[in-house]
């Protein structure tokens, strides 16, 4: 008997590759995983030696026609939707883009899936931005606090959180909701605090190893404090979300414990082979940034999950990941 499909929307980007492998290794009982990816991007990475060329749509979800055929095609048992424009510092200079954008493949795939799989179980991912965080309480957020973003990014996941609980409400369609908080691996895009460092500090590396002298590393804002999880340890949440979640219940993901950027960035550069001086650089800083981010997760953890991955064992492969570039 054929097993039920799995579409994963970004299924080749940063978190859905990660997903992917997830879901691949899960031995006799693997499921038959699809993912989709920007038309004209050549790039699939590991996804590609993970699931057959068939199964990898160049789909923009942007395209509501697309959508629906993909949709009406596959009959997806599970949609993981993870696509979205996703840096936070980006979307002060392409805040319509981003909204408009984000919105849109949301409504339309909350349609497709209404109109040719209205069984299917979806998995929205928000994000930790959509909060009103501008009080910088250390305190774990929960998932009945207020929301209130503080950059076009959050709003536009409010847009897309908002609207799949509302075509729960409306239509009964099986969705649930995800909140990560800051989430870090290999294979996370340039943008993203602990691959810019990751990136500095090997080129920093290379060049002291050359003989060279390395110039001081960039950087922004060091006081913010987030709280950073194992993109591994996140889509584990992810897929006991979309077995064990209730339809229409939102779950954060996040570690529950907050660190500074400059802890971050201290503990990379102890982990660095070669001396690294810091400089501060304007251009870094984002035009309003939130003093701390905090996920409670007492929520999902009552699914039975729980974040496994230390801190440092993250940073030691994302620093390997860089250096075998």
């Amino acid at each position: 008997m054929a097993q039920p499909s799995i579409l994963i929307t970004g299924g080749t980007g940063f978190a859905g590759s990660h997903l992917v492998e997830l879901l691949a290794g899960q031995g006799n009982a693997r499921p038959d995983i699809h993912v989709t990816q920007y038309p004209g991007s050549t790039d699939s990475g590991v996804v590609s030696q993970l699931l057959p060329t068939a199964n990898i749509h160049a789909v923009d979800l942007i395209d509501r026609s697309a959508v629906n055929q993909l949709i009406n095609d596959l009959k997806p048992a599970q949609v993981y939707h993870l696509a979205a424009l996703s840096r936070v510092g980006d979307s002060f200079d392409q805040a319509d883009r981003v909204i408009i954008d984000n919105t849109q493949l949301q409504l339309n795939l909350l349609d497709a899936v209404r109109d040719h799989a209205n069984q299917a179980r979806l998995l929205v991912v928000g994000s930790a931005q959509e909060y009103d965080v501008q009080a910088g309480s250390r305190d774990g957020l929960t998932e009945t606090d207020l929301l209130g973003p503080a950059n076009p990014y959050g709003v536009s996941k409010v847009a897309q959180d908002l609207l799949s609980l509302s075509y729960h409400y409306a239509y009964q369609l099986r969705v649930v909701r995800v909140r990560p908080f800051n989430h870090i691996g290999e294979r996370q895009a340039s943008g993203f605090v602990v691959t810019d460092f990751s990136q500095q500090i090997v080129e920093r590396e290379r060049r002291a190893s050359s003989g060279g002298q390395p110039e001081p590393i960039r950087v922004g804002n060091l006081a913010a404090v987030r709280d950073f999880t194992d993109v591994k340890d996140v889509v584990k949440a992810y897929r006991l979300v979309m077995e064990r979640g209730h339809p229409g219940q939102v779950y954060n993901v996040g570690s529950g414990r907050g660190r500074s950027i400059q802890q971050l960035l201290d503990t990379m550069i102890s982990l660095a082979n070669a001396d690294i001086a810091i400089v501060k650089d304007q251009a870094k800083f984002r035009p309003l940034d939130v003093a701390a981010i905090i996920a409670d997760n007492s929520k999902v953890r009552s699914l039975g999950w729980q974040p496994a991955i230390p801190l440092e064992q993250t940073l030691v492969r994302v620093l390997d990941y860089w250096r075998s570039k």
